[in-house]
């Protein structure tokens, strides 16, 4: 998601839309609620072949009540929820402005001042800022598409470096 605040200080923010943080809790959830239907049958699977403790594992897929038929998926659907929500929340959030970049991981908060950038760049799905001297500020993944995110950095004046 590509924002824009004011008119003559306008700071930037690129960061994860909710349509696509949903999705990501989804997919983290459904995953999950998957493997608690495939678990009992990767279990007796296990068990079939000459593994360590194969006695329990086939014991361990033998469970079959009605709590464990739907109580199992549900579990790991919420388990995959959370996961989902723990890889959104800390996902960066960038505030670019004409003086500075204020990340944001989770908790953390971090600036990096504009005489400390010597270079701005793509590789692979990644953003990459570095020092004057190749020093790297930061390097993960940033939301808003390849030419949101160029665009960003070129309107705020820093040396964005890629193609």
């Amino acid at each position: 998601m590509t924002k824009e605040f004011g008119a003559q200080s306008a700071v930037t923010e690129l960061r994860m839309t909710l349509s696509t943080r949903v999705v990501v809790w989804l997919f983290c959830g459904a995953v999950g609620a998957g493997l608690g239907f495939a678990v009992p049958w990767l279990l007796r699977f296990a068990a079939r072949h000459p593994i360590p403790y194969a006695d329990t594992v086939k014991f361990l897929g033998s469970f079959d009540s009605p709590a464990m038929v739907i109580g199992r998926p549900a579990l790991l659907a919420l388990a995959g929820l959370v996961v989902g929500l723990f890889v959104t929340y800390h996902s960066a959030t960038l505030h670019i402005s004409d003086e500075t970049i204020t990340i944001t991981e989770g908790d953390d908060t971090r600036v990096i001042a504009r005489d400390q950038v010597g270079g701005v760049f793509r590789h692979g799905g990644k953003v990459r800022i570095e020092s004057p001297a190749g020093r790297v500020l930061f390097d993960d993944d940033v939301e808003g598409g390849r030419a949101a995110i160029s665009s960003a950095f070129r309107r705020h004046g820093y040396p964005w470096e890629g193609a």
